[in-house]
């Protein structure tokens, strides 16, 4: 097991990373905060698959758990969906010391974490995350949310988790699919902080599931976004650079439909845009872009978008929560391991930029 402690001013917290840790470390955990209720919010899918898992992993310290199912899916991370967690912390009596457990993926670990926020102005919680994407991602640095219909994850509120609890033998049932999404956002912060862990993942492969090399992997992933959200907590400086790869990825999520690709897939189409950018505009060596792209267009899934006109992509862009006036704060890179804030990228120079990434990049991005 790895130990990663995350320190913000007056408070801090750890987060566990490791294979069959979790039956030991959350009773401990739970003991400690003396609460006489804790509130799973999980999903369908999960408990389907582990049916009761977190009531039985907590069985025996005598405090009293009760669990909230949600639907599964992205298409269902809105306000409708929060208001059934609020239902259900008004049904059971839930109040100030109560612990909420999210027990999923990003869009409960964001759900749970939003409603943690809000309900009676703030109650505890903890992340216990289960799969790759919100190992490496949602699970650490505090930033909660739902989305809107016109943008992703523009509802929302920074909460810190009091514990995080990464348990890597959850991803023995997590699709393919789902795994190379969330690696995307693991190598993300190799491209943007780390080239020796870029480095590090070339040199291995994600499947089949080899537990030493992920809890390595995750451990380091996890130490650069926490060293970026101490300096940052509330990104109002070095924090958005973790959003590289977002700006385009937020509006593929968007205009396709939420649901039809996960984040970490179009993230992934996004981090080549960015990458595809900083080469055009002789920030990034051009070999440098070739080996992003190589790399990752093993690893991604090839994007077919509705089509696009110029004032729609405008629309998706500025309401994305990187959007400032007329313009976009867009994350560049430097060099492979390096990146910076490009403050007020105007939309104009982005929309020609993307048709010129679809024509060259056929293969990962097509429009209808």
């Amino acid at each position: 097991m790895r130990t990663l402690q995350v320190k913000l001013p007056g408070r801090e917290y750890d987060i566990d990373i490791g294979s069959n840790i979790l039956q030991e470390q959350l009773p401990d955990f739970v003991l400690k905060k003396e609460t006489d209720l804790a509130i799973v919010v999980t999903n369908t899918t999960l408990q389907n698959l582990y049916p009761d898992h977190i009531s039985n992993v907590l069985k025996d310290t005598g405090v009293r758990v009760k669990t909230c199912i949600l639907p599964d899916g992205e298409q269902y991370k809105n306000l409708d969906t929060l208001s059934r967690i609020f239902d259900f912390l008004m049904n059971v009596s839930a109040n100030r010391k109560t612990l909420l457990i999210a027990f999923g993926g990003g869009v409960i670990g964001d759900m749970a974490g939003f409603a943690a926020a809000t309900f009676v102005r703030g109650i505890p919680y903890i992340q216990i995350p289960t799969t790759l994407l919100a190992h490496v991602d949602s699970s650490v640095g505090g930033k909660t949310a739902v989305n809107h219909p016109l943008g992703k994850n523009t509802i929302g509120s920074f909460k810190q988790p009091e514990y995080v609890c990464i348990e890597l033998s959850f991803l023995n049932t997590l699709p393919s699919r789902e795994l190379k999404a969330g690696y995307i956002e693991l190598l993300k912060h190799g491209i943007i902080h780390d080239e020796k862990l870029f480095d590090y993942a070339q040199n291995h492969s994600l499947e089949p599931l080899d537990f030493d090399y992920l809890e390595e992997a995750i451990f380091r992933s996890c130490a650069i976004k926490v060293r970026v959200v101490e300096q940052d907590e509330t990104e109002a400086g070095i924090r958005a650079t973790l959003n590289f790869g977002h700006t385009l990825g937020h509006l593929i999520e968007t205009h396709a439909g939420y649901g039809k690709y996960l984040h970490g897939e179009a993230v992934g189409t996004g981090i080549c845009f960015a990458a595809f950018v900083s080469w055009r505009r002789n920030e990034l060596p051009e070999n440098e872009w070739e080996r992003i792209k190589s790399y990752l267009s093993k690893i991604i899934t090839p994007i077919k978008l509705p089509p696009l006109q110029k004032e729609q992509f405008r629309e998706l862009i500025l309401h994305d929560k990187k959007a400032h006036k007329q313009a976009v704060n867009f994350i560049l890179l430097n060099k492979l391991g390096e990146s910076f804030i490009q403050q007020e990228t105007s939309v104009e120079m982005l929309w020609n930029e993307f048709n010129a990434f679809a024509e060259n990049c056929p293969e990962l991005v097509e429009l209808g």
